[in-house]
């Protein structure tokens, strides 16, 4: 993949390999007592984040300030239904796009739109292309796609060939304020997680994304939080999904509650994700049409740039969709058609290919060979002390030099004990 969004402080890293652990692509080495972050395996699923203490990972995004201060003439906020989740009084929902307003954006556009628009799409090619050789899986998240090109390149077939509900929904806005005479917009999306910055500036499924920059979801939150409660007159903030059915997008379930499907079947958090796919790469799941997938736990509330408990956010939600409390609408963008936007992806979705131990082949062969050997050698407890995520991972790296055999807790106290005994 080559790209991440994700980055290390190294004055926070303290070495305690928990992120190498729990890495799903194994992309995390501790050297020299830090964290190092291989850019050809990370996914952006925000993990190490999460589970960072220190507070050594963080993801690469523009400041509120910086983006408001961008030369274009008219600047928009592109509003996920997660977003929403992050405020105690989510059913206002007009209250916070106002508040959007009032931090400096021109106007909003909500993704729950795009959202609807790709539950549309997903559908109509679904009903002509019923799933053949396992289910179609839901290319919304951007970790999912990134995951199975770097570990399943024998699901990629199986990748719906669609376009995210933050890419139509960016498509969507750029029509409706162009012809409104706004031809110099720049559209910002309040991202939940570093994947969707990384599909912003680094796309798998398109050629060149039609949203301007990504800003964090924490960072938006804090500064509008203190006015938000404030604000005695809401404007009619531009549409947020009639039905809103599109709000749902933003819980584990929602893409699949929108499609209706008999057979289908929602999966969230990474560890999960893996075990799914492991399970529909092996063959092991009979009469499903649909995977819904989400890198994390309760969907994109529980993104790492998120604010609110993921549970919590998501009860949230539910509460919203219960009551069937939705915002005002902007009538005209209510009713418009917006069929004729393509909605499939522009770009085919590459394998991520496995790093050769050498370039020529005959030399890779033998330290393929000397790293099993080697492998062979080791206590196999794949502990993680010497900084690699597992002991195979570790006797790779000793082949390769970029770490040696006594960084092995348990190989350096054998040698220690074989040079005592003589």
């Amino acid at each position: 993949m080559g790209h991440t969004s994700v980055s290390l402080k190294k004055d926070k890293c303290v070495g305690c390999t928990i992120c190498v652990r729990r890495c799903p692509t194994q992309a995390i080495r501790v050297r020299d007592g830090k964290a190092h972050i291989s850019t050809d395996l990370c996914t952006d699923c925000g993990m190490c984040m999460h589970l960072c203490t220190h507070g050594a990972k963080v993801s690469e995004t523009r400041t509120l300030d910086e983006i408001l201060a961008d030369s274009y003439a008219f600047k928009v906020a592109l509003v996920p239904p997660s977003f929403f989740c992050q405020f105690d009084n989510t059913r206002d929902v007009n209250r916070i796009l106002t508040g959007l307003k009032t931090a400096g954006f021109d106007d909003v556009f909500c993704v729950p739109l795009g959202a609807e628009e790709i539950t549309r799409r997903t559908a109509e090619y679904i009903k002509e292309h019923p799933p053949a050789g396992g289910p179609w899986i839901s290319s919304a998240c951007p970790v999912t796609v990134r995951l199975i090109a770097a570990r399943y390149p024998a699901l990629i077939d199986n990748i719906l060939p669609i376009i995210s509900p933050m890419e139509m929904a960016a498509r969507m806005a750029r029509e409706y304020f162009g012809e409104m005479g706004h031809n110099d917009t720049g559209i910002y999306f309040i991202s939940p997680c570093p994947a969707k910055s990384t599909e912003v500036h680094y796309p798998l499924t398109v050629k060149k994304s039609a949203v301007t920059d990504t800003v964090s979801m924490s960072e938006v939150y804090m500064k509008i939080r203190p006015f938000v409660g404030k604000i005695t007159e809401e404007e009619v903030a531009t549409y947020m999904a009639g039905g809103a059915p599109g709000l749902s997008w933003a819980h584990i379930g929602g893409e699949s509650d929108c499609l209706a499907l008999p057979d289908s079947l929602a999966v969230d958090g990474i560890e999960s994700v893996l075990k799914i796919l492991d399970d529909v790469e092996n063959g092991n799941i009979e009469k499903l049409d649909f995977l819904e997938i989400n890198a994390c736990i309760e969907g994109c509330v529980g993104g790492s740039m998120a604010v609110e408990n993921p549970f919590n956010a998501g009860a949230r939600m539910s509460k919203v969709m219960r009551e069937n409390v939705f915002c005002k609408t902007v009538k005209e963008l209510e009713e418009r058609d917006f069929s004729h936007i393509d909605a499939m992806m522009e770009k085919s979705i590459e394998e991520v290919p496995a790093m050769p131990l050498d370039p020529d082949f005959s030399k890779a062969m033998e330290k393929m060979k000397m790293r099993d050997e080697f492998y062979e050698t080791l206590p196999k407890l794949d502990c993680a002390s010497c900084g690699a995520p597992d002991c195979m991972a570790f006797a790779q790296e000793v082949v390769l030099g970029t770490m040696q055999p006594e960084e092995c807790i348990f190989t350096l106290r054998e040698k220690l004990h074989d040079l005592t005994a003589h």
